[in-house]
This record gives C-alpha cells, sequence and structure tokens, in this order.
C-alpha cells in the first residue's frame, strides 16, 4: 500500500493496488481515528455488510477523559468486533459497549515452552537492563543508582543488554563514575536461550524509562522488574496485577538505589516461579495468536466467556 500523510502526519489514507481489502471475507484495520483508509474500510464494508474488526487500544494514550475516545467508539460500533492488546481492556471495552465482541490478543515474545523461570540454584549477583540505549529508556538514571550502592553492594554488578544511540554515552558515563569495571555492556541479544543464563544470574531487572515488552520477558524468566512509577508505559504494564513490579518514583536516583538494594535482600526468593507461570498462561505466542483466531472465526475467546 502507498502512505500519504496530512495535516502534518495527524492523518494518512493508505492505497490499495486493488479490491482486496474491501471485497474480503473479513478484514482487520487499525483503531485509530487518525486513518483515514480504517475510515473508509469500516464505512464501506458496514454498508456492503462485510466483517470488519478493529484492532488497538480501546481508549486514546490520554485515557477515557481525552475527546477522541467517542471516534474510537464510532469506529467499533461500525466494525463487527475489537482485538485488544491486553485483558484489562476488555473490562474497559465492555463497559462501554456492553453487548460488543471482544477478544485479547496479548503482545507476545516467546511460545509457551520457551517461557520458563531458571535455576534456583544461581548465584544472583547482577542488576539486568534490557532494551534500547535511548533518552526515553533512561538508562543514565540506573547508572547513576548503581554508582551509589556499588560500595554498599560490593558484590553485585550491573548488566546492560542491548544498544542505541546513547551507548558511547553511557560507557563514558560509567567510567566517569568509576564503576566500569562493575559494569558489563553485553550487546544485543535477542535468542530466549542466550538470553536464559544471564537472566539466572539477575536478582532483578529494571526499567528506568518506560516498560514494554521486556517486562514480560522478565517476569516469564521469573525475575522481578524495577519500574518507573510515572512513564508513558505500553500495554504491557498490566503485568503489575502480578506482584512482580516494584515501583519507585520516576527519575529520582535514591528511589531507584533503594528499590535495588531493597530487591537485593530478596534474591533468595528468585525465580519466582508463580510470575513465571503468570506470564506463560496469558501471554505466550500462542494465547496472542489464538485471540486473532478467534477473532476471525467469529468465536468466543476464553477471556470473553468469563466476563
Amino acid at each position: 500500500m502507498t502512505m500519504h500523510r496530512a495535516f502534518t502526519g495527524k492523518l494518512f489514507l493508505q492505497i490499495a493496488s486493488d479490491f482486496t481489502p474491501l471485497r474480503a471475507r473479513n478484514i482487520v484495520v487499525d483503531l485509530n481515528p487518525r486513518s483515514v483508509t480504517a475510515w473508509l474500510l469500516l464505512i464501506s464494508r458496514y454498508i456492503i455488510r462485510r466483517r470488519t474488526l478493529v484492532w488497538g487500544h480501546v481508549h486514546p494514550q490520554k485515557g477515557a477523559s481525552s475527546r477522541t475516545k467517542y471516534l474510537r467508539l464510532a469506529m467499533r460500533r461500525l466494525s463487527a468486533g475489537t482485538i485488544l492488546y491486553t485483558y484489562k481492556d476488555m473490562l474497559k471495552a465492555r463497559a462501554d459497549l456492553p453487548n460488543a465482541r471482544v477478544w485479547v490478543a496479548p503482545n507476545s515474545l516467546y511460545k509457551a515452552e520457551m517461557i520458563r523461570a531458571g535455576s534456583g540454584d544461581s548465584v544472583r549477583d547482577n542488576v539486568l537492563y534490557v532494551g534500547r540505549f535511548e533518552p526515553a529508556k533512561k538508562v543514565g538514571l540506573l547508572l547513576k543508582s548503581f554508582a551509589q550502592i556499588e560500595k554498599i553492594l560490593p558484590d553485585v554488578g550491573l548488566v546492560l543488554v542491548g544498544g542505541g544511540t546513547e551507548e558511547g554515552m553511557l560507557r563514558n558515563m560509567a567510567e566517569e563514575l568509576g564503576i566500569l569495571d562493575k559494569v558489563t555492556f553485553a550487546g544485543w541479544i535477542d535468542d530466549a536461550s542466550d538470553l536464559e543464563p544471564i537472566y539466572d544470574n539477575a536478582f532483578c531487572t529494571v526499567s528506568p524509562g518506560f516498560a514494554g515488552l521486556g517486562l514480560t520477558q522478565s517476569l516469564g524468566f521469573g525475575v522481578p522488574m524495577i519500574v518507573a512509577d510515572d512513564e508513558p508505559h505500553s500495554p504491557e504494564i498490566e503485568l503489575a496485577a502480578s506482584g512482580g513490579i516494584r515501583w519507585f518514583a520516576s527519575n529520582s536516583i535514591d528511589g531507584l538505589r533503594s528499590a535495588i538494594i531493597d530487591s537485593a535482600g530478596e534474591r533468595s526468593s528468585v525465580p519466582d516461579k508463580l510470575l513465571s507461570i503468570y506470564v506463560r498462561e496469558r501471554y505466550s505466542a500462542e494465547r496472542m495468536a489464538a485471540g486473532l483466531s478467534d477473532a476471525l472465526r467469529n468465536v468466543a475467546s476464553v477471556d470473553e466467556e468469563k466476563l
């Protein structure tokens, strides 16, 4: 499809080379009021009685009080049902339109068989960060906090897995803080089997900026995460309901330091196998695929039947 943007990117239109999206038995469009394409397909297919599903967030980022909430609601009314990212969104969707069909296809990383807690015999002496080295992730805050605790916890190291535009700056910061010998820059590691031994040596992970899929990964390995309390987190933050998150005040070096020290004191309880089971049952690739499959086949999901 060819993308066309208007009004400084606030609206966009995608043009297909044929009429397949209009003729198809089932299609899924983005639950995004800025998509002119989604509106055209929803309205056209509603008129000709073709089944169209919407997929996205039930409310905009500003929440239920946003003025665009009603545009999303209108899109949902034109559709045959809504596919959502989170289980919490399912409850919100039902509150807005009690009789509308809803399914959950949670963002997932691994198959269920790959989501498992690590060994309880491992020496867990590392704080771990896995993700991008970008400003919004605030990895520098983690380095500054770690510099304050390395003398209090001399046996603890910091492992940074990932990469990005701030990598050079972070290496220089670690050297200036005098902790370069305690910090390991492990590079990009994506494969679960390669990440497993790294998580096996960690007693906690940290999200100093906004949290995303890394939360699913960490709890899936049975490792709790320390998370900033006031950031534009991704939908996966609903995993806070699992009990696997320790909060700290956003942008607070002292708050993060205290959270890490507290986590170190509880390292004997890691890995938390119940956390791993919680993720495996709700956030596996199979659960995501099942949500999409149920929606396309128009059958009730297990989650919908529970409501």
